[in-house]
């Protein structure tokens, strides 16, 4: 298994999101042509017509993110925006079968003693966010339960 940590990213939770169709695109339309790089996306199931929206992006554009969200939802009635900043983003690749994958990183992540934020996956990855003051304790834990992996920090080799 690798571990692609990315540090320098935050989390945005659009809170109470009417659930109808178009809105999600709209949203990422407009993030894309701002040139704002969404990392991985989370979707709740809707409740009563509403749902929560999160996804990860570069915390360079957290501000710029926010301030987009507010123009683009500012007639949309009970919705939150909220930012996280410290989170780190745990990228976990190199396991054949994406339920394995999904289930070794839930498992490496809970006996480092880490919550999951948010979690999302593509077919040959798992995205797992959880608090940044968490980050050395599951950096141990990967390296005890898979000492010849590589650990990949913002792009550095660990």
């Amino acid at each position: 298994m690798h571990l692609n940590i990315k540090t320098k990213v935050g989390k945005i939770t659009i809170r109470g999101l009417k659930d109808k169709p178009g809105i999600a695109a709209d949203i990422f339309t407009e993030l894309s042509r701002r040139n704002i790089e969404v990392l991985c996306i989370s979707f709740d199931t809707a409740v009563k017509g509403r749902a929560d929206l999160a996804f990860v992006v570069y915390e360079s554009q957290l501000g710029d993110t926010r301030s987009y969200l507010y123009g683009i939802l500012y007639d949309e009635d009970n919705v939150e925006i909220l930012a996280d900043e410290n989170v780190v983003l745990l990228v976990f690749s190199g396991i054949e079968g994406n339920t394995q994958l999904i289930a070794d990183a839930f498992n490496l992540v809970a006996s480092s003693g880490a919550n999951v934020e948010m979690i999302s996956s593509s077919r040959e990855e798992v995205y797992v966010l959880i608090k940044e003051r968490l980050l050395d304790a599951v950096i141990d834990m990967f390296k005890a339960i898979y000492p010849k992996s590589t650990i990949i920090v913002n792009g550095q080799e660990l």
